[in-house]
């Protein structure tokens, strides 16, 4: 019985840390400090990609325009795990640089946890999507900008709370990793552009020259 006790604690840990930070960010982002459960995190990820599926194929067709029958799964799942990764990592750099005291497991974890109020709201939404009309969809863009506003909030929190910054170092710190997220970004972007080019060009003198050879 102690066993199996022992076996389910760090789970409903894990629950009530979620619910705690959901409600309770500033002491639900304390209590993760001390714990720094990477499992936890890598489920809820794992939570987050089921629940973009399972959102794609339940929202009404009349309230999005990614409609199931054009969706690319493999796309998705890298559209949300390629910025998850280069946005803890942005967070972390920029938080060494300025005196930060959370280390990379901790902004990991605490990342992931912040990802809640859209794995608990994500799919409820959908379903209320199927008995809505096309006239409120107003109210279901507010509602699930409210759900993102909600992750962007925890997001903030546990920078400021992970790192023991002062609000207005906070914000500066914020302003500083979205920067970097997108400067890198777009570094990727410009990078895989002139490389497309480069080897279309590459591509056209090969069967230019392919054509030369053969008249």
């Amino acid at each position: 019985m102690n066993k199996t006790a022992a076996a389910k604690a760090p789970g409903l840990h894990a629950v009530r840390l979620g619910i705690a930070i959901l409600f309770h960010p500033a002491d639900g982002f304390e209590e993760l400090q001390k714990t720094r459960n990477l499992i936890a995190a890598f489920i809820i990820i794992l939570l987050t990609l089921a629940v973009r599926i399972v959102t794609i194929y339940m929202t009404s067709f009349h309230m999005t325009s990614l409609q199931p029958e054009n969706a690319d799964l493999n796309l998705e799942i890298v559209r949300f795990v390629i910025p998850l990764v280069s946005g803890v990592i942005a967070c972390y750099l920029i938080t060494a640089i300025m005196d930060g005291e959370a280390h990379f497991s901790q902004i990991f974890t605490a990342m992931s946890y912040s990802l809640i109020p859209y794995v608990v709201f994500a799919i409820p939404l959908a379903a209320l999507s199927t008995i809505m009309s096309r006239g409120e969809l107003g109210l279901y863009n507010s509602i699930n900008t409210i759900i993102w506003a909600w992750v962007a909030l925890l997001i903030f929190i546990q920078l400021k709370v992970l790192n023991d910054y002062t609000f207005k170092k906070s914000v500066g710190v914020m302003l500083l990793t979205i920067v970097a997220f997108l400067i890198f970004w777009g570094t990727v972007g410009l990078t895989f552009a002139l490389t497309n080019h480069v080897l279309q060009f590459v591509r056209e003198v090969i069967v230019e020259a392919r054509y030369l050879m053969e008249n």
